[in-house]
């Protein structure tokens, strides 16, 4: 039996939020909601690193690089998770445009789970989402993890999970967004997130969260001057501990 979750989020800034970025346009959204890659307006390159608990075994690395075009973004990103004895790994290529105040974005995975004792299996898994628009200060975001429901194993009927998740954000100012959003597995109960973001004086923001199921809370901080931006974010697990997440972005002219 291969254990897996589905769930790839990634980015300090998605972390810090609570998990709450379903409706964030920017490149994260490479990991988090592929339907917000159309309104990327930069080419970038970025990577992360996520210490979960303390526990080497758990530790997360990503990057990704976004190409952007007049008609269209394209992107491409790795993630694994774990070590030699269990992993899971990902490589993902997608594609994003906007339709007037729509975004909307579809990847194709390479999903790889490894067991020590057991061996590899590997699926392809299609994405697809997107971000809407509904006012200036009010924005809609859906998005479905394995779309074409791939079996993992087909002997003992054991599936990739699938995972939809949607959501609102409210913007009442350039410096505020408040974010909240229902994630469903279909096979468990949903888990509810709710994230703010604020930003103190420019190009320094403050970022708080929690998700349900189990309980988590967090908080993070940001500093993006010009091309670059830091990002860094600290959960609780109430029920297994802190979690440590950095990442870097590179925009590129």
């Amino acid at each position: 039996m291969y254990a897996q979750d589905g769930k790839f989020n990634f980015g300090a800034r998605n972390s810090g939020l609570g998990g709450a970025s379903v409706t964030i346009d920017d490149h994260y959204s490479l990991f988090n909601n592929v339907g917000g890659l159309g309104d990327v307006e930069s080419h970038y390159v970025f990577a992360g690193f996520q210490n979960r608990f303390g526990i080497k075994e758990f530790q997360v690395i990503g990057a990704g690089a976004i190409y952007h075009t007049e008609i269209g973004n394209a992107g491409f990103g790795f993630y694994k998770f774990g070590d030699d004895l269990f992993s899971q790994q990902r490589l993902h290529f997608a594609i994003g445009h906007k339709l007037q105040l729509v975004s909307l974005g579809v990847s194709a995975d390479l999903i790889q789970y490894s067991v020590s004792t057991i061996g590899t299996k590997q699926a392809v898994v299609l994405e697809f989402g997107g971000i809407v628009e509904i006012s200036p200060k009010l924005f809609f975001g859906a998005h479905i993890f394995n779309l074409n429901q791939v079996d993992l194993e087909k002997e003992t009927g054991e599936k990739i999970p699938t995972v939809m998740k949607g959501g609102i954000s409210y913007r009442p100012s350039e410096e505020l967004l408040i974010n909240a959003e229902i994630e469903k597995d279909l096979d468990f109960d949903e888990i509810i997130k709710a994230g703010i973001e604020y930003q103190v004086v420019t190009n320094v923001f403050i970022r708080t969260g929690i998700s349900t199921k189990p309980f988590v809370n967090a908080f993070g901080i940001g500093f993006h001057p010009k091309r670059i931006q830091f990002d860094y974010s600290y959960a609780e697990d109430a029920n297994l501990g802190s979690i440590h997440e950095i990442s870097l972005s590179c925009s590129i002219q």
